[in-house]
């Protein structure tokens, strides 16, 4: 029965499956084209974002390697201003060591002198510090006091102008914008 069907309808059977595989041939080649169109654009667009990926790499570290260049000349210059400040302060406190010492050389020659004095008035006179020592030394302690806040001072200015340029570096202030 089937055969007797195939025999009788083996032409249209035949140009049926001829059309239906032209048909299906193609519609695959038709889907083939499409979907290696879709790759080669998907593989343009990936190459292209890998490209660009890599541009913004390279400016952001170029970006960061100046940022830190700039950083490392202004730290080189605040250590060469703090190490000038030191040199200055050492040089201050031998300027005062000197003018201590005149101090109290000449308390100890006034202190002579009043001793003498009071030696020559009073019989039974006291042998302690003088006036003028006490005043030397007074001087001596309140000058050495000042010269090692106006170190700290030197120092704390000079960390604070450094962190105020770094701060201008990294953002791209400048003083005119304040």
């Amino acid at each position: 029965m089937i055969l007797a069907w195939l025999r009788r309808y083996w032409r249209g059977l035949l140009a049926a499956l001829i059309l239906g595989g032209a048909f299906l041939s193609g519609s695959w080649f038709g889907a083939h084209q499409a979907n290696t169109a879709w790759a080669l654009k998907w593989k343009q667009r990936d190459a292209d974002d890998a490209t660009a990926l890599a541009k913004r790499q390279a400016e952001a570290r170029a970006e960061e390697q100046r940022r830190q260049g700039e950083i490392d000349a202004i730290e080189r210059r605040a250590e060469g201003q703090i190490a000038q400040a030191v040199a200055d302060a050492d040089h201050a406190r031998a300027v005062s060591d000197g003018l201590h010492d005149e101090a109290a050389k000449l308390a100890a020659r006034l202190a002579a002198s009043e001793r003498a004095r009071r030696a020559a008035t009073a019989s039974g006179g006291q042998a302690g510090t003088t006036g003028s020592e006490l005043l030397a030394e007074l001087f001596r302690r309140a000058d050495q006091r000042a010269g090692e806040l106006a170190a700290i001072a030197d120092q704390a200015r000079i960390r604070g102008l450094t962190c105020e340029a770094a701060y201008d570096a990294l953002t791209g202030a400048s003083a005119v914008e304040k």
